[in-house]
């Protein structure tokens, strides 16, 4: 079995001593799955943990899950070879398979979702308080230079690297001991056991990007900062300050900022911003540098004016900076009884009706009043510009209801959280959902 050349670091933790550093950090009695793929991170992973649990008297419960995502002839055989390991070490195993047509392109990406999305349905299933994955010091390493790649600007926050710990779908804390260790020492201490694993040969294959990534780092040993992690999290806790304090909510269609608020922090501003614009644009991912770079010529400017990014209008008046929706590309969406939909990438929409309904913006022509409730802080065209981009139900006999008549349920969506959310990124999105009356999301278990 290769071994990958190491990597300098200059903050490196021993694998065992990571694990247990971790295992003492939980709460008691926690039911841990490990997602396993047989590779030697995962694989030492879970045997430093199943150490751990050994030397402090079994003080959490131990599963584990593999997923084949059936890209290769030999993943099923990969997979029972795990589920092999996990009987022998007397832990209990599930296999998952990713079936159904793959993707001509993306594969990357649609295999991480489908990975992640099979995995917390087995800790739905099971009971899990906690996902582990085997996610290393060289991984994060080949993130940063992947993103450093796309953009070098001192402000680019990917450069960052991977959080300690993400909650996916507001629901499934995933965690990771092993980002502070070396993968060469996580095979030596598998070596030390006496410990096989699996070399997955798509992690030499150069038409993936990661892969040429850590060709590149093993070649140059080229060194990044572990820093940067503490450095976003309290830019995001600013922000989370900012927002709470300066920041009015009218739903999910409009947030009025107080002009004097916006001559602080640059970079505290422009954070806040991007989160404000991913929410209301019901936008994933951040926009681009560039365009926040206008966005932020706007607010530093401190004249009136308008301009259009990330499906979000920023329009600067005298008194605020007021976000909503654009009033464009918003969807119509046919329901029927009883089905749950989400609509504009901003609601999740449960019919409630016996009858289908339709889910549509308010229209200019429509002649109810309109969704928002009028208020003097608010500048009649702004009012209307945003109340055209809040959701109505249709009824079969053409009746408008508004959210809240109670023929659909409905519940504000926070895109650029409600799938991935990083630990650095809690506290923030907290605030930003308790606006929206959404429950708070919850804490990680360490």
């Amino acid at each position: 079995m290769p071994v990958d050349a190491r990597i300098p670091s200059e903050k490196t933790i021993a694998p065992l001593a990571a694990a247990r550093s971790f295992v003492e950090s939980l709460r008691k009695h926690t039911h841990i799955l490990v997602a396993i793929s047989g590779g030697s991170d995962s694989t030492g992973l879970l045997l430093a943990l199943q150490e751990s649990k050994s030397a402090n008297d079994g003080g959490f419960r131990l599963s584990a899950v593999t997923v084949d995502h059936a890209l290769r002839p030999e993943s099923a055989d990969e997979a029972r070879k795990v589920a092999m390991l996990c009987a022998e070490l007397g832990i209990s195993h599930t296999t998952r398979r990713w079936d159904g047509a793959k993707p001509a392109s993306g594969l990357s990406e649609a295999s991480r979702l489908a990975r992640y999305r099979l995995i917390a349905d087995v800790a739905d299933t099971i009971g899990a308080d906690v996902i582990v994955t085997g996610h290393t010091q060289g991984d994060q390493k080949e993130t940063i230079a992947m993103r450093s790649a796309r953009s070098n600007r001192a402000d680019n926050l990917g450069l960052s690297g991977m959080s300690d710990a993400v909650l996916y779908g507001g629901r499934h804390w995933v965690m990771r001991p092993f980002l502070y260790c070396e993968r060469q020492a996580i095979r030596d201490y598998l070596l030390e056991k006496a410990q096989g694993w699996i070399d997955d040969p798509s992690n030499e294959n150069r038409k993936y990007e990661r892969v040429r990534v850590r060709q590149a780092l093993d070649d140059t040993n080229r060194l990044f900062s572990n820093g940067t992690t503490d450095i976003r999290s309290e830019l995001s806790a600013r922000a989370a300050r900012f927002i709470h304090h300066n920041a009015v909510f009218f739903l999910l269609s409009l947030v009025r900022i107080n002009a004097e608020s916006l001559g602080e922090d640059p970079s505290v501003i422009r954070y806040a911003l991007s989160a404000l614009s991913g929410v209301i644009g019901g936008r994933r991912y951040p926009m681009a540098s560039d365009t926040m770079d206008r966005v932020m010529a706007l607010v530093a400017n401190q004249e009136p004016g308008r301009i259009t990014a990330h499906r979000v209008v920023f329009d600067y008046r005298k008194d605020a900076l007021y976000l909503m929706r654009e009033n464009r590309n918003i969807p119509s969406l046919r329901m029927p009884p009883g089905a749950r939909m989400v609509w504009d990438e901003r609601f999740d929409v449960f019919n409630r009706s016996d009858a289908e309904i339709v889910v549509r913006a308010f229209g200019a022509g429509d002649t109810m009043g309109i969704p928002i409730k009028p208020s003097g802080a608010i500048p009649p065209g702004i009012l209307k510009r945003s109340s055209q981009t809040m959701p109505v139900f249709v009824r079969e006999n053409h009746d408008l209801e508004f959210p809240g008549s109670g023929v659909a349920a409905i519940r504000p969506l926070l895109a650029p959280y409600d799938l991935f959310l990083p630990r650095f990124d809690l506290e923030l999105a907290n605030v930003i959902a308790m606006r929206l009356l959404r429950a708070a999301y919850p804490q990680p278990p360490v």
